[in-house]
């Protein structure tokens, strides 16, 4: 492959690159009206649980390049920025949400995840790293809201049995609608999406969730966003998705 076709861009990267921006857009100012209005909402599982619904648009890229110069790796920048004192970053409404409210290191893991597996499975596994990230996503912020509010009966790490629950449901759902919504829409070529794995596809489904509520419950908090989405895209990988 030449130079100039690696940097090729389509019609379909740039659209969904205006799609992203639209989404990310949205779901921080949200974020920040929320913050602004309230303490009793958790604006980081705002954020996360929305900026997770990219997996619903990311698909339409066709060039990997394209989603890691103009996507990931300047959203990574940011959040590496907020985490830091004393910048424009790190002194605004995302920079307080940052470091103020949760694990300093959660938002931008985050994201780290999100470039390695651009990076990684983009040509082929496309598929279970989009699983993967509804597990670091949905799974993860909802299994922590539920946790929170009804966790009565804790497990390891503060995590409680019902979050844990929240966790596997969230995710099996999420990931059956996503791989439902795979299935109708017309994919690029470029990507390495597959619908079919060694064994039917709703089952693999469900063992996302299974596999997530195992490494949420043992994962220490400030690192579960990477283990979970690396944990079940290796999975998924396993079963030919």
């Amino acid at each position: 492959m030449d130079l100039g076709s690696f940097f090729e861009i389509s019609d379909n990267d740039i659209l969904a690159l205006i799609l992203v921006y639209i989404l990310i857009i949205a779901v921080l100012t949200i974020a920040m009206l929320i913050q602004k209005r309230t303490d009793k909402v958790d604006v980081r599982k705002v954020i996360h649980i929305g900026i997770g619904n990219f997996v619903f648009i990311w698909w339409m890229f066709e060039h990997a390049w394209v989603m890691e110069a103009f996507f990931a790796v300047p959203f990574a920048i940011i959040l590496f920025l907020a985490m830091l004192k004393d910048n424009v970053v790190s002194n605004s409404s995302l920079g307080d949400i940052t470091n103020n409210k949760g694990h300093k290191q959660g938002l931008f893991l985050y994201v780290v995840s999100i470039v390695v597996l651009v990076a990684l499975c983009f040509n082929e596994h496309w598929t279970a790293a989009s699983i993967g990230i509804v597990a670091m996503t949905w799974g993860d912020g909802f299994g922590s809201i539920i946790g929170k509010k009804y966790g009565k009966h804790k497990t390891f790490n503060g995590k409680s049995v019902e979050g844990t629950i929240a966790v596997f449901a969230v995710t099996a759902v999420v990931s059956l609608i996503l791989v439902a919504f795979l299935g109708v829409v017309p994919l690029p070529a470029g990507t390495g999406i597959v619908l079919e794995a060694v064994i039917p596809t709703w089952l693999c489904c469900i063992i996302a969730g299974l596999v997530v509520a195992v490494t949420e419950t043992f994962s220490p908090g400030w690192i579960d966003n990477i283990i979970n989405c690396f944990a079940v895209t290796g999975v998924m990988i396993l079963l030919g998705l």
